[in-house]
Formats: structure tokens, sequence, C-alpha cells
């Protein structure tokens, strides 16, 4: 059975071994096994806190196990930029007139700014290869039912970077464009230093000014607000939850950064609370769904068969093992994404 828990000290090991396979990839994900252990016990702090309204430090970190082996990672920021500014690219038009030339250009230019700072942030996702989509799905959703449980812990507002486009030797034509004139470093070594280092050294070194888009490439324009084909299916999961491309593009590689309001996501507005009764046949019409214990501590969630008669959530003592529910406990339950992906697409 898949089951999506919070990460433990002990998932170190295999972490770091994600770490090492993401590549430059996951810039949450740091190939440094200090930097990891830090996020782990920071992660570890934020879900013992039985009340925490929104102070912004915490983060969480979840894994994804199947039959008890670690596949897969995920997490959450509660707020991005929480101790410094979180910057990215706004993409914006400046119109450029001349009433005695009877001009008026109407041009593409990009602002550094931090206006999604304080955002919550969905981050480090990476699954083993070869995952099915279903595993994929559960481990993306499994962040937005956690807040579900503790919705006082998160702002309004929820963003995703999603990886640009970047060429065979995994640099980018987006960095090679503008930032490589001022770090005068490899992309590949400049997202190792972001992932690693204090992020104030952008607005120290990166250009205050707008950055005229046509001045750029033809290789650097056409990768702004795309995405690298390896994060096509994260993507696509999180479009069919209500994700949407906003106006701002990470500012290294010039991919797209996906933004929603948290309770309009379709996660948030399905989901539904039950009382659980554990039998070992399920009525009739059972069905797969998504169900989580509900709990903000020790929280678990897993796609598994049950059946929804009225207002009471009948499970499988197998899946009332793997959630540690028991009869008269509170779950939350919420349908598939694909069961829905015609109507979300729509």
């Amino acid at each position: 059975m898949l089951i999506v828990r919070p990460v433990r000290i002990s998932d170190l090991p295999v972490i770091e071994t994600m770490a090492v396979d993401s590549g430059i990839g996951v810039t949450s994900l740091p190939n440094n096994r200090e930097k990891l252990y830090e996020k782990i016990q920071t992660s570890l702090g934020a879900f013992e806190h039985e009340a925490v309204a929104g102070t912004g430090r915490e983060y969480y970190m979840f894994v994804l196990e199947d039959d008890g082996q670690v596949v897969g990672t995920a997490s959450i920021s509660a707020s991005a930029g929480f101790e410094e500014p979180f910057y990215s690219y706004r993409s914006e038009t400046m119109v450029h007139a001349s009433r005695a030339l009877k001009v008026n250009n109407r041009i593409h230019v990009l602002n550094m700014c931090h206006d999604l700072t304080g955002m919550v942030q969905l981050c480090g996702f990476y699954c083993m290869p070869n995952l099915s989509l279903r595993a994929l799905e559960l481990l993306s959703r499994a962040r937005l039912l956690y807040m579900a449980a503790a919705r006082e812990r998160f702002g309004r507002r929820i963003l995703v970077e999603m990886q640009g486009i970047l060429d065979a030797n995994a640099q980018s034509p987006f960095w090679d464009a503008i930032g490589r004139r001022f770090f005068n470093m490899d992309f590949p070594q400049v997202e190792q230093a972001f992932a690693q280092r204090s992020k104030t050294f952008i607005a120290e070194l990166m250009p205050t000014y707008p950055i005229y888009v046509p001045l750029l490439p033809d290789q650097a324009q056409n990768a702004i607000g795309q995405i690298h084909p390896d994060f096509e299916r994260p993507f696509n999961i999180l479009s069919r939850e209500g994700f949407e491309a906003d106006n701002y593009i990470d500012i290294f590689d010039g991919g797209a950064v996906l933004t929603a309001e948290v309770d309009q996501l379709f996660s948030m507005r399905q989901q539904l609370r039950a009382q659980v009764e554990v039998a070992p046949v399920l009525p009739e019409g059972a069905e797969e769904m998504v169900i989580s214990n509900h709990r903000s501590d020790q929280f678990a969630l897993a796609q598994a068969h049950a059946s929804l008669v009225d207002d009471v959530l009948f499970i499988t003592p197998d899946t009332a093992r793997a959630l540690s529910l028991a009869c008269g406990q509170i779950a939350c339950v919420a349908p598939l994404l694909q069961a829905e992906q015609g109507r979300v697409a729509a």
C-alpha cells in the first residue's frame, strides 16, 4: 500500500540518495547531508507543535512509502522567503510612445521583485523513476490534505516553482542570457549555491533594472515561462488541482511559477470529513479514494478502497492500521483527480 507520512530522522540516507538523483532540478532538496538533516529536524519541530497560527517559519517534509520503502518526498514551506525575500521576475509590458513620430510600442520586460514573499510554497517534490501517476498524485495531494487538517497554519495564497528549459549539458538558455553575465557561474553552480547558501546574493549581484525581453537571444526568449519535460507530470497534476501560470517566472532558469488560492484547489474543495467505521467487508459501491487520518501531528494518508454512506466512511482493517484509525474517529476523504480530470480541464 502507498502511504504518505511525515519524514523521520531514519529516512535521511534515502533522502540523501534522492537529493543526488534529483540533480539540479529540486533546489529545495540540496545534495548536502547537513542541510538535509537540518530540514528534517525543522520538519519534525513543525509537526510536533500542536497549535501553530501562521508564524511562517514552519517547514513540513513528507515521504511516500511503498510497502515500507521510501520512494518519494515532498515539502511545504509555510511562508516563502520568511527570513529573506523570495525573488522572482515579474513579467510585464511597458509602453514606449512618441506622439511626434506616431509610434506606440508595447515592450515585454522582466522586473526582479519579491511580490511572492509570504505565500505558502509547495517544494522539494521528487519521486523515484518509473513510479506510477497514482503515486505521484498521492504524494502531491498529501500536502494539500495536510493543509486541510491544519488550515490555521497556512495562508490564503500558494505557489509552486517549475523547473525551466535546460539543454543537453544541463545549462539554461535563460540563465546564460542574463544571470551568467553578472555571476560568471554555470547554471548548475548557481543552483547549488542557491540551495546551500543565503539568497541575498541574488539582490547583491543581479540587475535591479528592467530586462528588455526583445534584447535577449531567441533561445532565452523561448524559455520564458516554459517547463522542463521531466516536470510535465507534476505540472499536469497541479493544473488539475487548479494551479495556473502567473505573470512570474523563476529568476534563474525562467521556468513557470504556478499560483492559486488555497481554498479553491480541487483537493481543498472536494475533501470532507466523516466518521470511521472499520469493516472486513465494505458496503456496496466501494471505490478508490484518497483518505487521511486528518491529524496535524501524526499525519498519514493513503489511497484505498472505501465506501461513504451517510457521512460514515467504511474502511478495511488494513487501511485502518495503515492510517492509525479506529471506529468512531474522524477521517478526511477526497475523490481521485483522474475521475475529475475532464471537468477540471474544462
